[in-house]
């Protein structure tokens, strides 16, 4: 059967099984064919792309954890989806829907919204549903990592949440990090720079992922900025997590790292002191020491979370 026309064939025999309802055993009998020559024929319009199976997990919230964490800590709000047994990309993928819903109900027309980087702000903006917010603003926090994976950059993110809420995105035209203070000090006396970093400190909510010194879950180190031995050097001077690449301690102290004078961004310090409401999303028992950093820093007004890291922190705060 030629290339054009088997394609067609597998697609006939998918829509019977997927779109129609019929049972293998029913297709064979329809085309002459044996019952696992139907289940093979499945098998390869799968892997041809004629068929992509997406399953929807439902976003099932669990209200005890979110009061325990939001009287614990006196936050604004919490939100805390169930994991059950869903593998840690599942979970980010569902926290960041978590994420998104707030978003949609938070957001007012007018607002100014900053946001960081990584994976699980990537996660809330691709589960943004397109809608239109009247005089958004979007504005990137932290300088673009250059290489990596650009789907996690924060000029990417910025630009997907701008364009699903119908807003104007505003990119930070420098790097994460640079060599020196130096560099830094003239990359931030730059006006279009120091003008985008000014709007992203008073934006009226920003979004940030809670990064890692563990190196499963370290963006540093996936992105290439970090490797093994500095995540180890990090480790022993205390730091258990970052917000915008400021590391902090277990106490939510802001640590004094030579890397924090090479960032371009905002410093967490100074966003923290701002009235700007800080919505930190993160996912997985691994992360619990950097979400509690977090929290004990008072670097975030609303925490976006799965069960297991929501269950780990309570246990952590108590010792």
């Amino acid at each position: 059967m030629p290339g054009q026309e088997r394609m067609q064939f597998l697609a006939t025999v998918a829509d019977l099984y997927y779109m129609e309802g019929m049972s293998q055993a029913q297709i064979a009998g329809r085309f002459g064919y044996s019952r696992s020559a139907i289940s093979r024929l499945l098998t390869e319009a799968r892997d041809q792309g004629i068929v992509e199976i997406s399953i929807k997990h439902p976003l099932e919230r669990l209200y005890t954890l979110e009061q325990k964490l939001r009287s614990c800590f006196n936050l604004l709000d919490v939100r805390v989806a169930h994991r059950g047994m869903l593998n840690y990309q599942k979970t980010l993928r569902l926290v960041g829907k978590l994420g998104a819903n707030f978003l949609t109900e938070e957001l007012p027309d007018g607002a100014v919204l900053g946001v960081s980087w990584g994976t699980a702000a990537h996660e809330v903006a691709q589960a943004l549903q397109p809608r239109s917010r009247s005089g958004l603003h979007v504005v990137q926090m932290i300088g673009s990592l250059g290489y990596g994976d650009p789907e996690i950059d924060g000029s990417e993110v910025v630009r997907t949440i701008a364009n699903n809420l119908g807003g104007q995105h505003h990119a930070l035209d420098a790097p994460l990090l640079v060599s020196d203070q130096i560099g830094r000090r003239a990359l931030l006396g730059e006006k279009r720079i120091s003008a985008t970093l000014e709007m992203a400190l008073n934006a009226d909510y920003a979004l940030v992922g809670i990064g890692s010194v563990v190196p499963e879950r370290s963006s540093m180190l996936r992105a290439g900025y970090l490797d093994t031995k500095d995540l180890e050097i990090l480790k022993a001077q205390g730091a258990v997590g970052d917000i915008c690449v400021t590391h902090y301690n277990i106490n939510g102290k802001i640590l004094d790292l030579s890397i924090h004078n090479r960032i371009i961004g905002v410093e967490l310090a100074k966003l923290k002191k701002s009235p700007c409401k800080i919505i930190g999303v993160a996912a997985g028992k691994m992360k619990a020491p950097a979400i509690l950093g977090a929290l004990r820093g008072g670097f975030i007004d609303v925490l976006i979370t799965d069960s297991t890291a929501a269950e780990e922190v309570l246990l952590l705060s108590k010792q």
